[in-house]
C-alpha cells in the first residue's frame, strides 16, 4: 500500500507538473499574440512619429513673380476717299458718268492704321445695288495694294511701282468678295502709323451684243467697300 501510495502521489504530481506546464504554454503563447499584435500598431505609431518629426523639422523656402499683366492692343483705320483727308467713312470716290463700253479709269485710296498691334488688312465689298439688267456685271475691278510712306492722292501719282499686293484681276461687281474671310489679297500691317495705298481700276465690259449693251442705257450701280484688319 506504501508504495501503490507513493505511485498514485507521483502520479498526481506527475498530472499537476503536465498541468502547471500546460498552463504555463498558454500563457507564453497568448503573451507572443499579443505582443504581435501590438507589433503593427506600435510600428505605426514609430512612423507616424517620423513623418510628424519631418514635416515639421524640414527646412523650406520661396520666390514669387507678382504683378503680372495682361493688356489688349489697339487696331483704327481710316481712308482718305482720294481726297486726302482721313475718315472712318468717306464717299464717291467714284462718280463716273456718262459710261459707255469700253470705258475706264483709275483712281487710288490710302488707308491709313494705327495701332498698337500687328494685323492683316483686306478690302472687301460691303454694299451693292445694281440694276436690271445688271450692270455691276459689266464693271470689272482690277486692284493692286502697296504700302506706302505717306497718303497717295487720287490720280495715283507716286503709288509704287514694285512690292505691290494683286487684291482683284478684272472682277466683276458682283462677285467682288463680301467678307473678310473671302476677301483676297491680304497686307501685313505693322504696329505704329501705316499707310497703304490701293489702286483701284474699272472697265466697263461689253455685255456681248450690241443689243445687251443697249440694255444697259441709262443704268445705275452703286458699290461700297470696306477695308478690315485683323
Amino acid at each position: 500500500m506504501a508504495s501503490l501510495g507513493r505511485l498514485t502521489l507521483l502520479i498526481r504530481l506527475s498530472s499537476g507538473g503536465f498541468i502547471m506546464a500546460t498552463e504555463a504554454a498558454a500563457r507564453q503563447r497568448r503573451r507572443g499574440r499579443a505582443l504581435r499584435a501590438a507589433a503593427p500598431v506600435a510600428g505605426l505609431l514609430a512612423a507616424g512619429l517620423l513623418v510628424w518629426q519631418g514635416s515639421y523639422a524640414a527646412f523650406s523656402a520661396t520666390t514669387q513673380s507678382n504683378s503680372n499683366a495682361w493688356v489688349t492692343g489697339s487696331l483704327s483705320l481710316t481712308n482718305d476717299g482720294g481726297t486726302g483727308v482721313f475718315a472712318g467713312t468717306t464717299t464717291a470716290t467714284f462718280n463716273e458718268l456718262g459710261l459707255k463700253p469700253g470705258s475706264t479709269a483709275t483712281k487710288c485710296i490710302t488707308v491709313k492704321s494705327v495701332g498698337t498691334a500687328v494685323g492683316s488688312l483686306k478690302m472687301y465689298e460691303s454694299a451693292l445695288v445694281d440694276s436690271a439688267p445688271s450692270l455691276g456685271a459689266q464693271i470689272q475691278l482690277s486692284i493692286l495694294a502697296a504700302p506706302v510712306l505717306a497718303d497717295v492722292p487720287a490720280s495715283c501719282a507716286g503709288f509704287p511701282a514694285v512690292g505691290t499686293t494683286t487684291v482683284a484681276v478684272s472682277t466683276p461687281l458682283t462677285t467682288f468678295p463680301v467678307s473678310y474671310a473671302t476677301a483676297v489679297g491680304p497686307v501685313a500691317v505693322a504696329t505704329g502709323t501705316i499707310f497703304v495705298a490701293y489702286k483701284i481700276s474699272y472697265t466697263f465690259v461689253s455685255a456681248g451684243s450690241i443689243a445687251l449693251d443697249n440694255a444697259l442705257q441709262g443704268k445705275t450701280v452703286t458699290a461700297g467697300f470696306t477695308w478690315e484688319i485683323q
